[in-house]
């Protein structure tokens, strides 16, 4: 699905007769959504990088993944509530729906947390992640009863393919290596788990529709990040709380690494819900994966320039993204 298919599915939503008033704030709408996971969600990459890479003056690496998630899930709980006070909340919330969502998004927040932490490099784990669209739009056709045409398919593979290409263009020239086969594991079963988000999310939004009930942003935010962090707190009291802690507390540099991680994290989940609220799921897999062409774009520059088979996932991934209705 391109992104000018949603603003347009967007538009239907909001009636008939008014399209073509209802565009601009739509496209508006789309804009600072993808404004938001863009700039965040790069640096949020950047900060998981370095946690995973530091080393402490012992030479000791940081291991306790769930630790870090039940940190930044905090984070995320304390904004999604922050914005239910400004913007106001929805009462009768499906929370069987929000605990699947909860559980299923930090399992797979952790598996990409623990691929990092199991040696796999982070360009190798930036390529598999891209893989995402598609069992994004499988859960979507087992749990969200949506369907999508041959062309919306080919779309999705063509972002795929182009990501994938820069990622892997990226990753030879910094001589990437450390890709470990049980961090493929990891990352594998976190596209998985992905894939049954978006699928729960999409039924979410079916339902509350069919209930007459308005999901709005900060609600997604606040009650799936609830439940992460829930979940996260059962993982990490077991073996990991003091073991982060002793960390962090070790490593002041490392702390507020971790700090400004959960922050940017938190912001960059209340445009990822914006997105969702505003739009489906695949629309915001579509931003959260070009975002990485962007990532891998930076980071190439900064290393003196991108070859040519960058450029021609670039173009490739475009195709996807701008392609026909």
């Amino acid at each position: 699905m391109g992104l000018s298919d949603a603003v347009q599915e967007g538009q239907s939503r909001q009636g008939n007769g008014h399209s073509t008033r209802e565009a601009p704030p739509d496209r508006l709408k789309l804009l600072k959504g993808a404004a938001g996971i863009y700039f965040f969600f790069i640096w949020y990459g950047r900060l998981q990088e370095r946690i995973f890479k530091f080393k402490s003056s012992t030479g000791q690496r940081f291991t306790a993944v769930w630790f870090l998630q039940l940190v930044d899930t905090l984070m995320n709980v304390a904004v999604g509530y922050a914005g239910r006070c400004i913007q106001g909340s929805t009462v009768g919330l499906p929370q069987a729906l929000l605990v699947a969502s909860g559980v299923g998004q930090v399992l797979s927040k952790y598996c990409t947390s623990a691929a990092l932490a199991a040696g796999l490099s982070f360009p190798v784990a930036t390529l598999a992640k891209s893989a995402k669209m598609l069992p994004v739009m499988i859960g979507f056709l087992l749990l969200g009863q949506a369907k999508f045409t041959l062309r919306q398919y080919l779309q999705a593979l063509a972002i795929v393919a182009g990501t994938s290409i820069v990622s892997l263009s990226e990753g030879r020239n910094k001589k990437v290596g450390g890709s470990t086969t049980i961090g493929l594991v990891f990352i594998m079963s976190g596209l998985c788990f992905d894939g049954v988000v978006s699928g729960v999310q999409q039924r979410l939004k079916v339902q509350c529709r069919k209930e007459y009930k308005e999901v709005r942003p900060y609600d997604l935010m606040f009650w799936t990040n609830l439940y992460m962090a829930v979940t996260s707190s059962l993982f990490a009291v077991r073996s990991e709380l003091r073991e982060g802690l002793t960390f962090c507390f070790a490593n002041p540099n490392f702390a507020r690494q971790v700090v400004q991680f959960s922050i940017c994290g938190a912001l960059g989940q209340a445009s990822v819900f914006y997105t969702i609220a505003n739009f489906d799921s695949v629309v915001c897999a579509a931003v959260t994966t070009t975002r990485k062409l962007l990532s891998v774009l930076i980071s190439v520059l900064e290393g003196g320039g991108l070859p040519v088979m960058g450029w021609l996932g670039i173009g490739v991934s475009s195709l996807g993204i701008a392609g026909p209705k």
